[in-house]
């Protein structure tokens, strides 16, 4: 296990959170590979509520949500706890433990509206480690993106 792929893979996860977050829908898509596919699952469900199956799907599906469901919103997306259940020099398994907060400009504090871990695949390319795979399994009993 080398410490820089840990290192960039880390990187990795925090672009996650500060693409998203500061609406860089482009950034965020990147971070996958191009055929990466970003999931949702929620607590005992099958399938899952979101699957995206490209940089591209993955781009739009954040340009819409930034411009019309968080547009009034500060998102923040706390990762911790990242564990490495694989790493290679080609590939890895990561999970990582995910609080969402969001806050409207009328709200005096942050509020908790989403807690899960990440699942994630990764793939060295020649432009660094990107996600191959991220699925999202969140807490709630029920779909969480459609409320």
């Amino acid at each position: 296990m080398s410490l820089a792929d840990k290192i960039a893979i880390l990187e990795v996860i925090a672009r996650y959170s500060y693409t998203y977050d500061g609406r860089d829908a482009d950034g965020f898509a990147h971070l996958f590979t191009a055929d990466g596919i970003f999931e949702v699952v929620y607590a005992g469900g099958n399938p899952p509520e979101l699957r995206l199956e490209s940089r591209d799907a993955i781009y739009a599906w954040a340009s819409q949500r930034h411009q019309k469901v968080v547009k009034d919103i500060h998102d923040r997306h706390f990762q911790s706890g990242t564990l490495f259940d694989v790493l290679t020099g080609e590939h890895a398994q990561t999970r990582t433990m995910v609080l969402i907060t969001h806050q409207g400009a009328e709200d005096p504090v942050p509020r908790p509206v989403l807690s899960g871990v990440y699942h994630d695949r990764w793939l060295k390319t020649r432009t660094g480690w990107q996600m191959a795979q991220r699925t999202l399994h969140h807490d709630h009993q029920r779909p969480y993106l459609s409320s």
